[in-house]
């Protein structure tokens, strides 16, 4: 009991004093030159991703759309989120920097307890030490340095993923579905049975019912949309391949709505192809255990990783669900799962990569190895959750279960 209330005053010095210093301390030379390493200019003031919300009270109380005009916003970017933190950000009073800091704090330190709760469930080292290191990557830096709340939300899909009730565990779903559209990607953590998956559904068909009013807003106001260097999924690609184009003075090919859509449903059907040619192929393996926490936590975060890439252009903060995957690709380990462990760290930490740039052409070629990183990391997830579909069918096929 001694040993158990040590290591647990432990976790929780190392947890605040993390969340603490960072919050604190984010505007300065230790933490700018730790932002350097990584190639992330530090926004000012500081948390700039969370300072739009912040800022919805204002906006909205002066009578603006914040889709369309977000006056109070640093830097007037348009909101792209549910508006449901227009209410939060009121009835917390975020305006108040003294509460806003607060917040911040707590959502980092939940963050960071997930983390250090995956280090513990990864049984063998080399498994805990990529934790780690994906823990410190330019990706997860990033996420930090900017305040998104792709922290808290990895944090909600985790408590999810490990809570054993499964009406509480959609609850926490539909909770973070709300406050941001991508985790109904993870409700595939709950589809064991008919039952399960049939109130999953609802569950999704509840969030797309609370949004659908603003549902365009969260894509078209989305500037990741524009930004091929930060970002991963299709839409990325695609400009990606165009501006290399241009780079190499190939104008006479220009990029229009024609091209993109053309692009998009081109690697969209491969990739159809190619999920459906992995699931003939692991037909009859029969091996897994849908319920285990490391699977959970692997579909979760590789679904989130996956459809993430397919329908949105998503800033490298959100690669920070692949440390979901980790347990998983670390027991039992194979070729397949060493090669998406080595693309995971690899395509986590390409922000930084841009430092030894020194001409447009440099940046080109790393931008060209990103994305290709991300894709073949796609491609292999995507090989790995195949195995759980074929799993999935056979539960759902199978008599069902009590709840």
């Amino acid at each position: 009991m001694i040993f158990l209330n040590t290591k647990s005053i432990f976790k929780v010095l190392i947890i605040t004093t993390l969340s603490g210093s960072i919050v604190l301390f984010s505007d300065t030379n230790f933490f700018l030159k730790i932002f350097s390493f990584y190639n992330i200019d530090h926004l000012t003031p500081s948390f700039a991703d969370f300072r739009s919300y912040q800022a919805l009270p204002l906006t909205i109380e002066k009578g603006l759309d914040p889709y369309i005009n977000h006056e109070y916003d640093p830097w007037k970017r348009p909101f792209n989120l549910p508006i449901i933190w227009f209410y939060i950000s009121k009835y917390l009073n975020l305006i108040n920097e003294i509460n806003f800091k607060i917040f911040v704090f707590l959502y980092i330190s939940l963050f960071i307890f997930c983390v250090i709760q995956i280090i513990e469930l990864t049984e063998n080292i080399i498994g805990k030490i990529l934790v780690i290191l994906a823990a410190f990557s330019a990706s997860s830096i990033l996420a930090l340095e900017r305040g998104n709340t792709d922290l808290l939300i990895f944090s909600l899909v985790f408590i999810a993923c490990i809570q054993k009730k499964f009406f509480l565990s959609l609850l926490i779903l539909v909770t973070a579905s709300i406050l941001k559209l991508f985790p109904i990607f993870s409700f595939v953590i709950n589809f064991e049975n008919k039952k399960k998956v049939f109130l999953s559904i609802l569950g999704i068909l509840l969030v797309f019912f609370i949004l659908l009013s603003d549902l365009k807003y969260f894509f078209y106001n989305t500037h990741s949309t524009f930004n091929t260097g930060l970002t991963f999924g299709i839409r990325p690609i695609i400009l990606g391949f165009f501006k290399s184009l241009e780079r190499v003075g190939l104008n006479n090919i220009e990029m229009n709505n024609l091209y993109f859509i053309i692009g998009y449903f081109f690697i969209l059907f491969f990739s159809l192809l190619l999920f459906l040619f992995f699931l003939i192929k692991n037909k009859k393996k029969r091996t897994v255990d849908f319920i285990n926490l490391k699977n959970k936590l692997f579909l979760a975060g590789s679904s989130i990783y996956c459809c993430s890439f397919i329908f949105f252009s998503s800033f490298d903060y959100r690669l920070i669900f692949l440390i979901m995957t980790i347990p998983y690709l670390t027991d039992n380990i194979n070729l397949i799962k060493k090669l998406i462990l080595i693309l995971i760290l690899l395509s986590t930490n390409f922000l930084a990569f841009y430092t030894i740039a020194y001409s447009q052409n440099d940046f080109m070629y790393i931008g060209i190895l990103n994305h290709i990183s991300k894709l073949s990391l796609f491609i292999l997830v995507l090989h790995e959750l195949s195995k759980f579909f074929n799993i999935f069918v056979q539960n759902f096929l199978a008599k069902k279960k009590n709840f």
